[in-house]
């Protein structure tokens, strides 16, 4: 597809309308990279942090494009806050310092005789960070915004387009929170908005397509209409940080967003130049952007305001009291509940969802809301204002569910949630929130390998540094075995069960355990990490600026591997480790994360089979782990295609049986293949080369080119058959079979 764009001059397309079967006639819509590959150069000669004068130049540049196309323009100034640096060093109260900041609006009015409300705001940050050209992030941006003005301005259009270039961005999407926050009764107008933003590096030689949620919307609809794009996945920037599109996500305004990862080595440093921009990346995300925008204010499509908001889902959805609400996104809460939420727009910066729920025996319908920042689901809640529930039925209900407790209006449910009621009294309105449930931690030490309560279930030894009259005061606090705390009998039914599953070695390792739970079915059972002190030249210590009524904290973890252990998944009959297959399973991914070679997201698919871009993900953390590897070598395009690392580095040859794509899975021959690839390449120590061996009960199954390395890999204890002497050749590969291959490699010299 980018090669296409690459040769084409003209690009014709045939729009669709997402709601109707129309046709809308073919225009010729021409991208000239070469126009946004000038501005870019132009834009980075300014550089744009809030203290550079040459900021001014840019703006001016935006205006003078805007108006040159016969927008409309107007601006909007407002004070934006940031946290400064030097005010920190200074040891200031307050750290934040504002400027002076200012939004660029261009408008192009609807023109034709039958005109909608819809508004289409397309948009860019023109603002970077201090004293460098910031080419890609975000000249590259401003530079196809600017271009759509140019696509856009003579174009027949029944919608109002607002082009945008926000300022701030860098220190919190503040322009863009600033923008939303004015939108008053247009906030309703608005049908979507596309945001560009950091998306033309070579070195990521794709543009990619997100959402403030990871989810399509009619926008990416109207993208798929066309041949070009019918393919693109609209996925949810999961690479650290966002942008201005999840300013607008809260008021539930569909949204797009053209980027890629961070490229390290360019990404927010003086390395950001314009040598580095990939014309055809602009190219594709402009044409992209004509694509949507020309199917919205086409005459022959009608207002997009019916579908631009989420359909409101009727749905009544049993919420059960032996249901774990997760900590987590909202896709993940709803794959553990059932439940599915809908966006409803939000006053503030949260994005809002709700569903209908019939909680435990209450026959009312009533209204689960949660918000979302950052992806993640906050505490849900139930307002029961208006119910026709008092709370004197609803705390009835909650004691017979699971019992009066001590705390007022708090229950604790072992299936992995808390209750909490709050009441205004003097209104006669309350409140149910629902929030994890974490049991009070233990800590422990070993002594002969019997369990020794600690003073603090932190582990770390702390110092604590605070004011009393005037002056500071530096309280080193030990954390030593306790003579009064005693060791819980839950405590030593979690060690007994885990201790026979841990090698001798392991047992002498353990410096810590904590001993917790969040219920059953939680986030971990068992969890191993390895903490090893390194030298500090210098430990951050306030000064006399220290507020009276604040206590300053220092950590000084205890070296060793700290184990932490849920009591109630390995007591409890219900638990996921109670039987010894699923704690020795638990004990495995301990083993695999403690070795930073397991990422814990994928503990979920565990039994399930390993897809080649997560098997791809576990070799390279395996590399980093024990060959010469470092973090600075690896690309933002390995985390979509961790396998090109394998390639790049001639561990894999391409155009061979172990050449897949991404989410291909993998048979176990092949699998057997590349590990051997990887045991070759990481030069360990071949015990195996005198060895004969055993031949599987289903040798004449094996292909030919994979022979040698499954029995190479048998020998070296790396990988061994299923059951029977069976080795299974096309079996696919497993996540759990991975891990434990991964583990042997790992533990090799």
């Amino acid at each position: 597809m980018k090669k296409r764009l690459n040769i084409l001059l003209t690009i014709f397309i045939i729009f669709l309308a997402s709601s109707t079967s129309s046709t809308v006639s073919a225009t010729q819509n021409t991208v000239n990279p070469n126009e946004m590959m000038a501005t870019i150069e132009v834009l980075s000669t300014y550089p744009r942090g809030h203290d550079n004068e040459e900021k001014e130049l840019a703006r001016k540049l935006i205006i003078d494009t805007f108006k040159k196309y016969g927008l409309t323009v107007t601006t909007q100034t407002f004070d934006a806050e940031f946290f400064d640096w030097e005010k920190t060093k200074e040891g200031r109260d307050n750290p934040f310092s504002t400027y002076s900041a200012v939004n660029i609006i261009g408008t192009l009015s609807p023109n034709t005789t039958v005109k909608t409300e819809d508004i289409l705001i397309i948009g860019a940050h023109y603002d970077g960070i201090k004293d460098i050209p910031a080419a890609n992030d975000n000249a590259s941006g401003v530079a196809v915004m600017l271009e759509l003005a140019r696509l856009l301005h003579n174009v027949p259009s029944d919608t109002e387009i607002r082009f945008i270039a926000f300022d701030a961005e860098e220190d919190g999407l503040l322009g863009s929170k600033h923008y939303v926050e004015q939108l008053g009764a247009d906030s309703d107008r608005v049908i979507g908005m596309l945001n560009f933003d950091m998306l033309a590096a070579k070195k990521e030689q794709n543009v990619k397509i997100y959402s403030a949620d990871g989810e399509e919307s009619f926008l990416s609809d109207l993208l798929k209409n066309n041949e070009n794009y019918k393919n693109i996945q609209v996925r949810e920037y999961d690479s650290g940080g966002t942008s201005d599109h999840a300013s607008f996500h809260p008021k539930a305004i569909p949204n797009l967003f053209f980027s890629h990862p961070a490229v390290h080595g360019e990404y927010h440093n003086e390395n950001d130049t314009t040598e580095h921009i990939s014309p055809d990346m602009l190219a594709y995300a402009a044409d992209a952007g004509q694509v949507i925008a020309r199917q919205i204010m086409s005459e022959q499509t009608p207002t997009y305001q019916a579908i631009a908001r989420p359909i409101i889902d009727n749905t009544v959805y049993p919420l059960a009291h032996t249901v774990r609400i997760p900590f987590g996104s909202k896709k993940e809460v709803e794959e553990a509940t059932g439940i599915y939420f809908t966006q409803v727009p939000s006053d503030d910066n949260m994005a809002k969802y709700q569903a209908t729920i019939q909680l435990f025996d209450l026959p009312q319908p009533l209204t689960l809301t949660a918000t979302s920042h950052w992806g993640w689901f906050s505490s849900p809640m139930i307002d029961f204002h208006d119910t026709g529930i008092s709370l004197e039925e609803l705390t009835t209900m909650m004691n017979q569910k699971f019992g009066k407790t001590e705390l007022e209006n708090r229950w604790d449910n072992i299936y992995g949630n808390a209750y909490y009621i709050e009441y205004d009294e003097q209104e006669n309105i309350f409140i149910m929130y629902i929030n994890s449930y974490e049991a009070e931690m233990e800590g422990y030490t070993l002594v002969n390998n019997e369990l020794v309560r600690m003073e603090s279930a932190s582990a770390a030894n702390e110092i604590h540094i605070y004011k009393e009259d005037g002056k500071l005061v530096r309280e080193e606090v030990i954390n030593k075995p306790s003579d009064t705390l005693p060791v819980t009998e839950h405590a030593k039914q979690a060690w007994e069960k885990i201790k026979p599953l841990l090698s001798t070695e392991e047992i002498a390792e353990i410096s810590f355990i904590t001993i917790g739970s969040d219920g059953i079915g939680g986030r971990t059972s068992v969890n191993m990490e390895n903490y090893l002190s390194e030298p500090v030249e210098e430990v951050y210590e306030p000064n006399e600026d220290l507020p009276e009524d604040y206590t300053y904290t220092i950590f000084n973890h205890l070296d060793g591997v700290h184990l932490y252990l849920d009591y109630i998944d390995l007591t409890n009959p219900l638990g996921n480790s109670y039987n010894e297959k699923d704690a020795l399973t638990n004990v495995t991914m301990a083993r695999a994360m403690k070795a930073q070679i397991f990422p814990y997201e994928l503990r979920k698919d565990y039994y399930a089979d390993i897809k080649w871009n997560d098997f791809s993900k576990l070799v390279v953390a395996l590399l980093l782990q024990k060959t010469d590897w470092e973090f600075d070598m690896i690309q933002s395009s390995w985390l979509e295609d961790a396998s090109s690392a394998l390639y790049e580095f001639g561990i894999l040859e391409s155009a061979s049986e172990t050449e897949f794509a991404p989410n291909d899975t993998i048979t176990r021959e092949a699998a057997a293949v590349i590990l051997h690839k990887i045991y070759q390449y990481m030069d360990i120590k071949d015990d195996s080369k005198d060895g004969q061996p055993t031949l599987y009960n289903d040798d004449s199954d094996i292909s030919t080119w994979a022979k040698e390395s499954v029995y190479h890999m048998q020998l070296a204890k790396i990988m061994s058959d299923i059951e029977n002497n069976l080795f299974l050749p096309q079996s696919n590969y497993t996540l759990e079979q991975a891990v434990i291959t991964l583990l042997n490699l790992y533990e090799k010299k």
